[in-house]
Formats: C-alpha cells, structure tokens, sequence
C-alpha cells in the first residue's frame, strides 16, 4: 500500500492486510470522505454511483469498529438489502472480509431453510444480512429478538429503493422497535445511488430525533449524456423487409447494434418486460449470433445468471434489460448504458448511465434512442435536467396506515399488552409518521377490535391495547403480510369466441383500462373486453383499432410534472426564436448549443413544432392549453405530466357523462388527453375546463378518485395489508364494489384515496390546473374543427390506434413467426449426454448440431434441463457411480426423458422442448406433425404455448 496516509490508516492492521490482499491501494472517493464520520460514530448516508466502492466504504469502518470492541454473544451489525433475491456478488463480498477477520455472518430472508433459521437462534451471527420485511421478525422471535438486542450498527443498502414507498415506511418502524428492544441507540449508515432530496433520504433513515451526516458524490464523476435520433438509410431500408418491421424501426436497431459494436460491455435499458422482449426479438432476427441476450424479474433464475456471467467473462457484448439491472450486480466493467425511448425521469436516467464507467474516475456514459418527436423533445429535457443534477424529490410516504395496523399487530405479536400512548410515541419518531396524531393510532385500534375476526382488544379507557385470546389470527395477519410490496395479480387474456388464450395482462392495466367496451392491443391484435370475471379477461377481437391502447401501457413509469412542463418550455423557446425572425435551422443551432445536444436529435424532435407554428397555430405549452378536434377525436393539449392529465381526463369524462349525457372513452400521455366522441365539441370541452359547467372542482375530482378503477384495485390492496380482506381472496367486480360500500369512513377508505392520490391521479395538481384556468392564469385557446389533425397532434393522431408499430396481417404473421423462431433458437439450456455421462455444457439451441451429439462419446443421446451446469454435473457423477438418490433425482429423470426425444427428432426436438410450457409429452405431439423447424413447427408450438398458459390459471 502507498505511504502516503489515506483514510485506510484509520482503519485496524488486519483489515488494511486484507485491504493490500485485495490489491485496493488507495480508497475510492465514497471511501476516502464516507470513512471519516462513519469511524467517528455518526449516522451517514452515502450517495455514490453503483460500482465505486461504496459497500466497502460502509462495511469496513464497522468491522474496524466490531474488531476494537471486546467480544460478545449476540447480532453486531445488521445489514439491510431491499433486493427481493439477495444478490449472490454482493453477498460475496461480505463473507469474505467477515471469514477473513473470523466473523460470523449469516443470511435470513424468507427462503431461508428451517436448520439455518434455528442454528442462528442458538448461535447468533456477529453479521445479519437481511430483508426490509424479514428484519422484522428480528422484533418477535424469542431468542432472535434477544441476540437482535445487542446490534451497534445498522446498514441500509439501496436507501433510493425504500425511502419513497411502504417498504421504507414499514422498516422506519421496524427500526424504532428494534431501538425499544435494544433500550437505546445504534448506529445507521445508508447507501444510495443518485437521489433527489438528500436531507429528506437522511431523515427517512434515522428518523426524527436523531442528525445524519450526508456523503453525497453522487456527481462526483463526469457523465456523458446525448440523445439519437436515427435516420433512415438504404440498409435500414432492406433490414425491415428482412425482420418484417418499419424502416424507423430498423434504423433504430441498426444505431444500436453500432452502438455495442463500438463498446465492451453495453446495457440497452427498456422501460417494460414486453419491451425488452420485443428488442431482444427483433435483434435475435435480425442475427442469432449477435451477443446480447436479455434480463428481466420475470426471466427463470437460470436465464438472468447466464446472462449474468455472460456480461462477466466478455461472452456477451450486451444485454436488453429493465429495472432489474439498475441495482449493482457486479457484471464485470460496462461502458456503455443505452435508454431505448425517454427514461420518463431524470433519477432514472442518471440511475441506468450510472452502471457504466465502473470506477468513479471513469466517465459514465448514456445514450437515449427515441422514436418519435415527442419522444424526443422529452428525452432532450431530461437529459439536461440531468446535466443540472435537477432530480424529481423523494415522495415519502404520510403516515401510511395500513403500515400502520401491521406494526401496531406487531408490537402484540412481541408482547400481549401494549400502552396506546407508547406504541404512538414509538411510531411518531419514525420519519414518515412525524405527522400522526394520536387520534388517527386509536381510530386504527378500534378498526382491527371491530373485524368480525378481532386482530386487537381496545381497553375500555383507550389507553391499553392486548392481544385477543384467540391469538392465531393475530400471528396469520402478522407473519402472512410481512411484505408491503403490492401483489401484482395477473389476468389470463382469453379469445371468447375460440375459448383460446390470448395473454396476460397485469392488474393495474386491468385496473385502468378493465371496462367493458374497452379495446387494447396484445399479439399484434386489437381486442374488445366482453367482461373482466376473477382472472380472467374475456375479449372479442375488434375491427376498429381506433382508441385503442398496447397491454404493456400500464407499467409505463409516470412522466413527472415537472419534466412535462420543462417540455412546454422548450417548445416556447422555439417559438421565440422564430418569432425573434431566427430562421429554424439557426433556432435548432442555437438550443442544441445552450443544451449541449445532438443537433440532428433536436432537429427531428422540434421539426412537428415548427410545422406547427408555420400554419398559424398558437403552441401549445405549460402556459398554453390548445383544443383541437379532428374526425371523432378531441385533443386537449396540456404540458402537465401524465398522473395530471389521467386526473384531468377523468375529470372531463365524468362531467361529459353528467352535464351533456355523452358517454367518451379517453386515452392521454403526459402532454395531451386524447377523448373520443362522434358529438362533443371543444367548445364543450372549453365549458367543462372553465367552470362553466360546475365550479365545485375539489368535490368533483374527490368523487372520480373514488370511482376510479384505480380506487377498487387498491383499495382490495390496501384491505389484504390491512387484514380486512383474506389474501387468498378472489373478488369480482361487483364483490370489489360491495368492498368499497362497506369500507367507507374507515382508515381502509381513507388510506386507498390517499395511495391512489400519491400513486395514481394527481389531485393537488389537477385542482391547481383547473383553477388557473378558471382565474385566466392559464390561457385556453381552440382551434375548433379542423379537416385534418394539426401537425403537433400528428404523433397522438398515429397513435390513436396505440398498436405498437403496427403491421399488415400477412407481415404481422411473418413477424410472430419469425419473432418465435428467433427465440426458440436463441433459448439457453444445459444439455447434457445421457450415454457417457459426462459431458454438460450451456448452449443456445441454434448452436446445437443436427442432430445433436456429445462431443466426449459422440451419442446422439443428449436431453436438456434449465439447471446449471453445475447442478447437472453433480447428479451425473452420482448417477455413474450407481447412486439410487442420483437416478431418482428430477435433474436425471428430465435428462433422461428429453434425450428420448432428441435422439428420435434432432434439433427440432430440442426447439419444441423451450418453448413456454411445452412439456416433453406435448413436444412429442408437436414433433410427429411436423419434425423441422418450419412454419407449421412453429404453429404447432405457439398452439401449445396458449394451451399451457390457459391450463395455468384454475378453470372459473
């Protein structure tokens, strides 16, 4: 290690070994200013980009700290982790310092096996590594609470993921019990990655009572950031006959490809599962062998760790992923980070660019890819909103009460009795409660004493609360809803008049768009909903795609306030350009500059506004609200973000339907509310806007929250964690309206308006926006009816239909059929050899010969499974020395069963064998119509396919 003295110096000789051990000779940024406070005893939240040390930079000051303290029984440093799947690299790490030093440590979390769980209730670990929602049974288990007592010290990791939702609220709580347990105080450190309101994060972490030091280098290191608009070249041209889609497309892909090319390690970032589907498809077709491969929470373990330790040893180039890699797997030195269409916000963005330059000297750097002017202009905004470090701010959670009852259920899990006035003291020094009122403790009591099935007694002077004799219910609610993650429900898409499965949809685009009469797009089609009953959603297909929206809309992430009116900005720059007599090529000039831009992306994402402004339109912007109507479609143009526009949409849909009797169906996206209707007109719409047709705003909006789809899928969440309704349970439609009925006026109602207010709609905002209207502070101006759409509303206009860049019939089969050609062959599996046993391998099944064989013996007796290679391995070698545990294992028999298959068939066999569902005896079927890969094959499969999906879900 260098002499020259760094913060490592601090630290104890054993750890500084391991330190020189590991080859780390100087501490990085995070490390060199994190160490200090945390050394010195004070609560720290460290901001720092992934990749850049700053695990260690929280760790290793607490073991410095364990190792100066006399030993002792029982749990030292707790360490937190919201990863759902706790992550094996990280976790690594941790035991390697931890063995090293001959520290204990251990993981808890809810798979952890029953002999681990007892084995750490009588011999503590000095480490616990843990969940948000496990850490809680830290407050209840008899020995484990007992050996939590001791802790000094408590790790937050991934703060960002928690600080703005219930999980954060709910640890909050945990952390002031554990404080109760212990009888005083431990230390806190947190670690984030880029994060709007710090000082907010800080006391989120500690709470109200306590001061946190922040550490934030978040923009410590530079970051490049521009946004692509690709042109459409010859080679694009001939490239979207190939893969049967639009040149746009193709040049998009083909930007991309040369993106990676030029790079080592690339993430391409989509903004839903679907999406990234339908990339990596496109890539697949396009070129089997290009290596990129793909990562999402749906994908099998087996999938993501193959793309995983693809990205690790350079076998991949990149990979097409969501949300799932934002969080810091270590998958070896990435370079680049591309955003395939607008991040939608800023700490997104700067979250996804901040994977690449993996050490904090070295520059990150993201590229945006749009697909169209709207998207473009919104991608330039927050692109320089990133620049500037202007982050959305943490929303934390007021007071959640459905958190709320399950601590207060906790705390009687703990001990029998409580006193009503210390559960309230000890919920009011965590952060999110700052604000609760006593009242609002004893209105949740009287709540959970009233349930036909009590989860609390109530004292007849409120001043006590005491577990009922019949505990059980009590430890069913506490331990059955550990986790504030809401369930996400999946509904089965099936054809009514085939009685054939379609797809799936999940809950909250049922929950948004799950009407009767409504029409979406899923497979290339658009579908009619005939009726929505328990999982499953019965639809018709529909002629006309008009008002129709793609399945994957509902997992779209919001478009901020803030952003959408940042873009009504830009749009009035250019306005004043122009109008300044500045030609549009020196007005695109001169912003590209000002914003440090691509010329050629501003220029594609201003050209509409331009056009628009040249035909004597006034433009739209955050201080301009345009009305339009074209054909049957009205637009209202509003700069105010997309949770605004759905409240205000909602809002003129239900004063249409009580004022004028007109029944709309209404579409919106952040910068305008697109409303069908043969008969209503702007100026109606202009009437509904002013007031004219009622002023009463705040009770208007309140009543359309409260009948929103959005307010019954909720509430039926907010029932399950608040143990009114059984998890189990199944409700239709008219059961869910019954719910809401029988809720009213309880802290169920009052804690679903408030989620959906927070989550859903935009009430404080669209209220604001009405009244401004009102008072003539923003200014609304028609355009009446117009012969053709004006050209700012041409990109709403070509997505009226909402069909995904939609294709002829004939093209769209070529497309399906070459899309699931692509990935079946592109699947991984281990294939193994059941002859010699001793030979398995991962391969892609378009690298399989024809037939396949195994490269040791040469037998064409090859199966496959979706185990690692290592797994497989092992049984193989139990199953040549003759063991009986061996050739009973799963792993054997599938090996056995699929090399039947491939042996008979060939590759074909093993194509059929990964698709989704496909069991070996319905491969077989699909093989003896049709034994190569051709287009019938590949009918026979997607059959099959729909076929499993539909047996999935239980028979209603």
């Amino acid at each position: 290690m260098s002499e020259e003295k760094t913060v490592f110096h601090r630290l104890a000789k054993p750890i500084v070994d391991l330190l020189e051990e590991k080859g780390f000779e100087r501490p990085t940024l995070p490390q060199e200013r994190a160490f200090p406070p945390i050394l010195d005893g004070e609560n720290t939240l460290l901001i720092a980009p992934a990749g850049t040390g700053k695990t260690e930079a929280a760790f290793l000051p607490v073991l410095n700290e364990i190792l100066k303290r006399p030993r002792h029984e029982g749990i030292k440093l707790i360490y937190i982790t919201p990863l759902r799947a706790l992550n094996r690299d990280m976790l690594e790490r941790l035991m390697w310092w931890c063995r090293a030093l001959d520290l204990k440590v251990s993981v808890r979390h809810g798979d952890t096996p029953k002999r681990e769980r007892r084995k750490q209730a009588l011999s503590p670990p000095d480490v616990l590594i843990t969940t948000p929602e496990t850490s809680q049974l830290l407050l209840v288990g008899k020995r484990l609470s007992g050996h939590a007592a001791s802790v000094d010290w408590v790790v937050v990791d991934e703060v960002h993921e928690l600080a703005g939702n219930k999980r954060g609220a709910q640890l909050s709580l945990t952390l002031e019990r554990l404080r109760r347990l212990k009888g005083g105080d431990f230390q806190v450190i947190g670690l984030s990655a880029t994060v709007g309101s710090p000082g907010e994060v800080a006391k989120f972490l500690v709470g109200t009572e306590r001061s946190c030091e922040v550490v934030d280098v978040s923009m410590a290191r530079e970051i490049d950031l521009n946004v692509l608009y690709p042109g459409v070249t010859e080679g694009d041209e001939a490239l979207s006959s190939e893969i049967y889609t639009y040149p746009e497309v193709a040049a998009r892909l083909r930007a991309m490809r040369e993106l990676i090319e030029g790079h080592e390690t690339t993430l391409i970032f989509t903004n839903t599962r679907p999406m990234s589907e339908v990339l990596t498809s496109r890539f697949k077709m396009w070129d089997l062998d290009f290596p990129v491969s793909i990562h999402h929470g749906s994908l099998s373990t087996f999938a993501r760790r193959r793309t995983e330790e693809g990205l690790k040893t350079g076998k991949l180039k990149g990979a097409i992923c969501t949300s799932s890699m934002e969080l810091g797997l270590d998958i070896g030195k990435v370079d680049l980070c591309i955003q395939y269409n607008s991040p939608r916000q800023v700490a997104r963005l700067l979250q996804r660019a901040g994977r690449s330059g993996h050490r904090i000297t070295e520059k990150a750097k993201g590229r945006v890819v749009v697909k169209d002017p709207a998207d473009g202009i919104e991608s330039s905004v927050i692109v320089d909103r990133s620049k500037k470090k202007k982050l959305e701010p943490v929303k934390i959670p007021d007071k959640p009460l459905d958190v709320l009852s399950h601590e207060l259920v906790g705390m009687l899990v703990a001990s029998r009795e409580w006193n009503v006035e210390d559960a309230y003291e000890i919920a009011k020094r965590a952060y999110p409660f700052c604000d609760l009122e006593k009242d609002e403790v004893l209105e949740v009591l009287r709540f959970l004493e009233n349930m036909t099935q009590r989860l609390a007694w109530l004292r007849e002077d409120e001043k006590v609360f005491i577990r009922p004799s019949k505990g059980d219910r009590v430890f069913d609610y506490y331990f059955g809803t550990l986790s504030m993650i809401p369930e996400i429900k999946q509904y089965l898409v099936v054809d009514d008049t085939k009685d054939e499965a379609v797809g799936v949809l999940d809950e909250p685009f049922v929950a948004e768009y799950g009407e009767p009469g409504a029409k979406f797009v899923v497979g290339g089609s658009v579908w009619k909903i005939v009726q929505v009953f328990k999982d499953k959603v019965f639809v018709k297909p529909a002629e006309d795609p008009v008002g129709a929206v793609p399945s994957w809309v509902g997992e779209e992430i919001p478009v901020p306030h803030s952003v959408a009116r940042e873009v009504g900005l830009l749009r009035e720059e250019l306005v004043d350009s122009l109008e300044a007599g500045k030609s549009f090529d020196e007005a695109v000039e001169s912003i590209s500059k000002s914003w440090d831009l691509d010329e050629g992306a501003i220029r594609g994402s201003l050209t509409p506004i331009m056009e628009h402004f040249k035909e004597g339109f006034p433009v739209p912007s955050h201080q301009k609200v345009i009305l339009e109507k074209a054909e049957d479609t009205l637009v209202v143009h509003a700069c105010f973000g997309t949770l605004v526009n759905r409240t205000l949409a909602r809002f003129i849909a239900r004063r249409a339907a009580d004022e004028l009797g007109e029944s709309v169906a209404v579409t919106v996206d952040p910068y305008r509310i697109l409303i069908r209707s043969e008969r209503l007109t702007p100026s109606e719409i202009e009437a509904i806007l002013t007031g004219k047709m009622g002023r009463n705003f705040e009770e208007a909006l309140e009543s359309v929250i409260e009948g929103s789809q959005f307010f019954k899928w909720r509430i039926v969440q907010v029932g399950r964690r608040m143990g009114a309704v059984k998890h189990e349970a199944d409700m239709t439609s008219s059961e869910v309206d019954q719910l809401v009925e029988g809720l009213k006026d309880t802290p169920v109602y009052q804690e679903t308006f408030k989620e959906v207010v927070r989550k859903d709609l935009d009430l404080p905002q669209a209220l604001n926006v009405l009244r401004r209207i009102e008072a003539g502070d923003l200014e609304l101006d028609s355009l009446g009816v117009l012969a053709d759409p004006s050209p700012i509303s041409e990109t709403a206009w070509e997505k009226r239909s909402m069909t995904f860049e939609p294709v002829s019939p004939t093209r769209m089969r070529r497309l399906i059929l070459g899309s699931v050609r692509a990935r079946l062959l592109s699947e991984k599996r281990t294939f193994a050899c059941s002859e010699c046993k001793d030979w398995a391998e991962v391969r892609e099944v378009h690298n399989l010969s024809d037939p396949p064989t195994c490269p040791m013996c040469g037998s064409d007796r090859i199966g496959l499974i979706e185990e690692q290679p290592r797994s497989v391995r092992r049984t193989l070698d139990r199953v040549r020395g003759g063991s009986k545990k061996g050739q009973e294992s799963k792993i054997w028999k599938r090996i056995k069963k699929t090399s039947d298959l491939i042996s008979s068939y060939g590759k074909a066999a093993a194509a059929a064998l990964v698709g989704k569902g496909v069991t070996s005896s319905s491969a077989e079927r699909i093989l003896k119509e049709g034994d190569e890969i051709s287009d019938r094959f590949l009918d026979l499969v997607m059959e099959e396919e729909k076929k499993s999906l539909l047996h999935r879900y239980k028979e209603s």
